[in-house]
């Protein structure tokens, strides 16, 4: 699978010393992910005209012989006494299965990386590239010694439900699943396990990143931003050029503008 890697220029290392940065899972600050405060379902309520609706439809499924013996009447006086019950019988009919969600705490010691599906993206590239600034590094992920034996990587599922603590999609179908107005990101996820982390480093926030090495001919490629700076083109030239990890060399790229519509287009450099 190739996935696409967006870096702002400060993210340099990734390239320069091939290994890549996750965050712990824990430290994402999802509401979702983590379960964060939820509305309890309302009770069922049972409406005058919902109750009458059920007793008719009771009566109308009568036998003939008992419809014979017993007039609309009667039977909507039996009913009544009969209510609590009816209604009680309703509502366990229209219960919904009560919501067990995935445990939070199987993700504390877990961390996590984010790709895209394409180098292409204007959200992404505002987001996570620093406003254009920055990069993309193409990587293919089945290139050999790039897989851990533990890993996850799978494309994010985008939609309105929430997952279940007994969905399919398993391990961790919580971290794999996200609101529909997410879709847009086309998100790749890498789930590897912190144990596996060959060192880490505090942030000014106080946070760890962890660093995973991968092989460096695992890179395919190199795409600058459209915003690139003069000096962070030199830099990533010159990775791509001097140090050996990289020769023979790595196509380099950068995005230009559509002159009609909001699309990216990729152009190999001179």
């Amino acid at each position: 699978m190739k996935v696409y890697l967006y870096l702002n220029p400060l993210q340099l290392d990734v390239l320069r010393h091939a290994r890549l940065h996750l965050s712990q899972v824990n430290d994402f600050l999802d509401p979702y992910q983590n379960n964060a405060r939820m509305i309890q379902r309302q009770a069922i309520r049972i409406g005058e005209a919902e109750f009458q609706k059920e007793i008719e439809r009771q009566f109308n499924a009568l036998p003939a012989q008992l419809k014979g013996l017993m007039t609309w009447d009667m039977f909507q006086t039996e009913a009544q006494k009969k209510r609590p019950k009816i209604e009680q019988q309703m509502k366990k009919g229209r219960a919904v299965k009560p919501a067990i969600l995935p445990n939070p705490e199987a993700y504390q010691n877990l961390a996590l990386a984010r790709f895209s599906v394409r180098p292409d993206n204007p959200l992404l590239w505002e987001r996570w590239a620093d406003q254009h600034r920055g990069l993309v590094l193409e990587l293919d992920t089945t290139y050999p010694n790039f897989n851990s034996k533990k890993q996850v990587l799978r494309p994010v599922v985008y939609g309105k439900p929430r997952p279940q603590a007994d969905h399919p999609m398993k391990p961790f179908p919580a971290l794999f699943h996200r609101p529909i107005e997410y879709a847009a990101e086309e998100e790749i996820r890498l789930i590897r396990p912190l144990e596996e982390a060959k060192s880490s480093k505090p942030l000014t926030n106080g946070k760890l990143i962890h660093f995973y090495s991968f092989p460096p001919r695992a890179v395919m490629s190199i795409t600058l931003g459209v915003n690139v700076s003069e000096e962070t083109r030199e830099q990533v030239s010159k990775i791509l050029n001097f140090d050996v990890k990289y020769k023979p060399g790595r196509p380099l790229r950068e995005t230009l503008l559509d002159p009609d519509t909001f699309k990216l287009h990729i152009r190999g450099t001179l």
